[in-house]
């Protein structure tokens, strides 16, 4: 596991480190307090696992910061770790292609266990869907598609997926596939965090 912390405060890049390395000894990270930085880091280690990403970096703030690291390396996940927990804001990052988003404002245990929960490669937003505003425009998925995508958000293998559903994983992987080329992706996380699946539901 290779991870990327990205944040101005070196207090915080300082507690962040101790968190991550109780909860894998083993990880690799690094550590970067500018987006120029950040980039860099990138580009050197294109296999990161992660990258944890304040919104606010001195004078390079918001979403602009996460759409240029994405342009910039759009197989890397991205994990907001920010003081702000706005509805519009989550929705707006998610809706930018971050993978979670972790709210500083968490209490010790809530991020602690947000941490874990992004680490082992599933997803967390900090709101309940009737909380956040959602976006139009979203394809109309048959149940069964959006049951498979479901369980895709939930960080399911395709065997996995193929238990779950009673399904063999020749018919998982033609949903897939179909899911992919309706949602124009290439990858799960990519169509994951296009369609903001951690708040639809299998109806």
């Amino acid at each position: 596991m290779k991870v990327l912390m990205v944040d101005d405060h070196a207090l915080f890049r300082d507690g962040l480190r101790l968190l991550l390395s109780s909860i894998r000894p083993d990880a690799m990270l690094f550590e970067a307090d500018t987006v120029v930085d950040a980039l860099s880091m990138l580009a050197k280690h294109p296999d990161l696992t992660s990258c944890l990403l304040d919104l606010n970096l001195g004078q390079e703030r918001g979403l602009p910061v996460l759409k240029r690291i994405r342009l910039e390396s759009p197989d890397v996940p991205v994990i907001i770790v920010s003081g702000s927990d706005d509805p519009s804001t989550v929705r707006a990052c998610m809706e930018a292609g971050a993978m979670s988003y972790i709210p500083k404002s968490l209490s010790s245990e809530e991020f602690l266990d947000a941490l874990k929960h992004t680490l082992e490669g599933k997803f967390f937003f900090p709101h309940d869907e009737d909380d956040i505003p959602l976006s139009s425009g979203l394809p109309n998925l048959t149940p069964r598609q959006r049951e498979v995508l479901y369980a895709l958000s939930r960080g399911f293998s395709t065997k996995s997926i193929a238990k779950e559903l009673s399904l063999s994983e020749y018919t998982v992987k033609d949903h897939i596939s179909d899911l992919f080329r309706i949602l124009g992706v290439k990858n799960r996380v990519e169509a994951i965090t296009k369609t903001n699946l951690l708040y639809l539901r299998p109806q």
